[in-house]
């Protein structure tokens, strides 16, 4: 036994000395890259932009990252070879793996997000947590924007993100959320918007917002979807967090209500003549927060008049979404795989038509709205 531990013991001590610290890189070798954006670049190849923190150090000793950054930009005729050309302007190698965000630009999207995505995998670097976004114009815009007490604009975009929890106006996208979709084709992707918006305090300052959804088919964009359909969507997908609501209660004068929580339901059916017909059911719970009206009175009366009518601005965002989603052929909800799960002899007639298919389905849709609180007493 003795002599087994003795061994054991020599082993690791010769795995110290062979391996050391042979091939580890200290900061002030290292430029950390936070925020990267893709543009499309030229004939038709990709343009690759870095955020990159800047380091302090003190003698040959690191001693952190400053509360600024500086970009690099690069040019190749795939995403890699931008990625390994990027290298040659910089004094430091490049660590990508401390990537929050990676914003495409549109127009790249409309072509196609399938070759970017693979190169991103093949450099095995980021993190399956790298938030993902899409941007009308150049993606790069984006990381020069200022935002309030924020200098890393990786912070600001993944706070945004974290927003989309409690307004509806946006969720949060991954890599491994694209992958896993790309691969299993359990339903259409979609990808939050990042914009440049003007401060309506402050005309000059411009600030990052996240609002909307990219709707993909494939790996492609197709279209893109307004406040509206996108809480239509999160709603109908069961995604729905937290959002506020409202009900007229006179000229200009509003109740409010915000969400707490949200279920969707959905039934497939398909009949002989291979006709898909949906039906969505949706359970949401609210709680009343703000009377503009004074002389509102609160009763079991006025609570039933306010859920008929918050089910029916519910089903009015759910039908806007149905719309958009037939109408670009993009099966955001998974209705395919639903049908396929269950009725599997069905759907191997319908797979290879089911953007022709999907358009003419049949949609029914029930709204149950519960106001638990009034916070208010008669």
């Amino acid at each position: 036994m003795r002599i087994r531990k003795g061994l054991a013991a020599a082993m690791i001590a010769v795995c110290f000395m062979i391996t050391g610290c042979k091939g580890s890189m200290e900061l002030n070798e290292l430029h950390i890259v936070h925020s990267v954006a893709i543009d499309e670049g030229e004939n038709g190849g990709v343009k690759v932009t870095a955020e990159i923190a800047k380091l302090t150090t003190g003698g040959q000793q690191p001693k952190g990252m400053q509360e600024r950054t500086f970009f690099l930009t690069s040019e190749g005729r795939s995403l890699f070879e931008a990625a390994r050309l990027m290298r040659a302007k910089s004094d430091r190698t490049l660590l990508w793996g401390h990537t929050t965000a990676i914003i495409f630009s549109a127009d790249l999207a409309r072509r196609g997000l399938d070759t970017q995505l693979e190169d991103i995998r093949r450099l095995r670097q980021f993190r399956n947590s790298t938030l993902v976004y899409a941007k009308e114009g150049k993606a790069y815009q984006a990381l020069k924007v200022s935002m309030p007490n924020v200098s890393i604009s990786s912070q600001a975009l993944r706070g945004l993100s974290e927003g989309g929890l409690t307004t509806a106006l946006t969720e949060q996208t991954t890599l491994i959320d694209v992958y896993k979709e790309l691969i299993n084709k359990y339903k259409d992707i979609s990808i939050p918007s990042i914009e440049v918006v003007r401060d309506q305090v402050d005309n000059k300052l411009q600030l990052l917002q996240t609002k909307g959804l990219f709707a993909f088919r494939g790996s492609r964009l197709i279209g893109f979807m307004r406040t509206q359909e996108t809480k239509g969507y999160l709603r109908a997908a069961g995604k729905m967090t937290g959002s506020s609501e409202a009900v007229a209660c006179g000229p200009k004068q509003m109740l409010s209500f915000e969400n707490i929580s949200n279920r969707a339901v959905v039934h497939t059916n398909v009949d002989q003549q291979l006709k898909p017909n949906i039906r969505i059911e949706i359970y949401a719970d609210l709680n009343l927060t703000s009377v503009q009206c004074g002389d509102t009175k609160i009763d079991p009366a006025a609570v039933a008049r306010w859920e008929k009518a918050l089910n029916e601005n519910i089903a009015n965002d759910i039908k806007k979404f149905l719309q958009f989603s037939q109408k670009n052929k993009v099966d955001l909800l998974g209705i395919g795989e639903r049908i396929h799960r269950k009725n599997p002899k069905y759907w191997r007639k319908m797979k290879d038509d089911w953007q022709e298919i999907y358009p003419k389905a049949k949609f029914e849709l029930e709204v149950h709205t519960r106001i638990d609180h009034t916070n208010f007493t008669a």
